[in-house]
């Protein structure tokens, strides 16, 4: 018995650009902004106000923090507008009870080992889309929204005060939206830890090389060949 293997360009360029710079983004973002909540390792000498090493860990971190914005606004785009099928939202409907029947439960049964069989799915299944929406779209609005507007305090009445600063009273003071923004930063490795295991186990489980699809754009549909 041989095996069949189709290979079908799911990733446009576009996407895969947006996922890379997305994820060096997160790191820098995260490696940087614990330091700066939490100076452990490398503390700087005297008040962290006046620490020149403690200046560059926060340009590093509101440089990346800009890139991550801008191309956050570039995928939105392109989910939007650049007709692509596989990358759209059109197929991400949560609020249908249709979208939460069969092939959720049946992905969901296959990801905790219920079943043997893999559901197969040429772009997200609705497990990874609703996985993606809640940890990408709503956290990174999240961060971005919070960010923004602690950013803004080193500016009153400044662009990102003028359009973030009301932030601070909703969340009830700066502190508590600085805990926020803080805690908040954990969902991306809670994510990255569900995100990897997902992959693998897909490219374990129903072949679909879907490691390498996000460098190649490619997958691969594997049939069994009875002949």
């Amino acid at each position: 018995m041989g095996r069949i293997i189709e290979e079908i360009y799911v990733w446009r360029l576009p996407v895969r650009l947006y996922h890379w710079i997305n994820a060096i983004c997160i790191a820098v973002l995260l490696v940087t902004g614990f330091y700066i909540a939490s100076p452990v390792l490398l503390p700087p000498r005297g008040e962290a106000v006046t620490s020149s090493a403690m200046s560059w860990w926060r340009y590093v971190h509101f440089a990346a923090g800009f890139i991550f914005i801008a191309n956050f606004l570039y995928r939105l785009y392109w989910a939007l507008f650049g007709g692509d099928r596989y990358a759209r939202f059109g197929g991400f409907r949560p609020w249908s009870p249709k979208w939460w029947g069969t092939p959720f439960r049946e992905q969901m049964a296959s990801y905790m080992f219920l079943r043997r069989d893999e559901p197969h799915y040429t772009g997200h299944n609705p497990v990874a889309a609703l996985t993606h929406f809640i940890f990408i779209f709503c956290g990174s609005v999240l961060m971005i929204g919070t960010g923004m507007a602690m950013y803004g305090e080193n500016n009153p009445g400044g662009f990102a005060d003028t359009l973030f600063g009301w932030l601070i009273p909703l969340f009830g003071s700066s502190y508590n939206l600085h805990m926020v923004h803080h805690a908040a930063a954990w969902i991306f490795p809670f994510y990255v830890v569900l995100h990897l295991y997902a992959v693998f186990r897909h490219d374990i489980v129903d072949r679909t090389s879907v490691t390498s699809s996000i460098i190649t754009g490619y997958k691969h549909k594997v049939e069994e060949d009875p002949s």
